[in-house]
């Protein structure tokens, strides 16, 4: 399938087929199309943890909920599988770190690019995915070991859509969001 083709087809979907489970086989896929992908100074500031048993997606969708009983995933049960995006700490060049005063400057950008790769590799593979960005990061620590100061940057949801009915994305016109050689 051509990429542009991706792009228009994929959405992110918020109905999945309950108790239909991901291979791990895939869930590797997925995952390696984020380690693959491309960051600053090729620091690659991410660790991802897949959540494919029950015990732990059980926790994982405790966790996806904050106080006062908010959270961006009311279908979050239906899910077969979750992968955590945890930020790492960046090593980057010291020219980076001497104009920025910042290891981070680029990171969050990073582990979003490679979220996107996920998700395109997902699509290819017929699975459906959304980002989710709320969470409660003690209870992220707490159940899955993850070091304090390690900041959760958001989860991505994998299974099987429930309807793959196309939609009509709505975005910006091209000449509203891009101009050449200038403002």
């Amino acid at each position: 399938m051509d990429f542009l083709d991706i792009m228009k087809n994929r959405r992110s979907c918020r109905s999945f087929i309950p108790g239909k489970t991901v291979s791990r086989e895939d869930l590797l896929k997925i995952v390696e199309a984020g380690r693959l992908s491309p960051s600053g100074c090729n620091s690659q500031p991410w660790k991802f943890i897949v959540v494919d048993s029950p015990e732990a997606k059980a926790k994982l969708c405790d966790a996806i909920v904050v106080e006062n009983g908010m959270t961006g995933a009311p279908w979050r049960d239906q899910v077969s599988a979750f992968i955590i995006f945890v930020e790492q700490e960046a090593k980057v060049m010291p020219s980076v770190v001497a104009h920025y005063h910042d290891t981070q400057r680029f990171a969050p950008g990073d582990i979003g690019s490679a979220c996107m790769n996920m998700c395109h590799e997902a699509y290819s593979l017929g699975l459906a995915t959304c980002m989710i960005g709320m969470n409660d990061q003690q209870k992220m620590e707490t159940y899955f070991g993850i070091p304090a100061g390690r900041d959760v940057r958001l989860v991505l949801a994998i299974g099987y859509a429930a309807d793959n009915t196309p939609v009509n994305k709505v975005r910006k016109p091209l000449d509203e969001v891009c101009s050449f050689n200038c403002w």
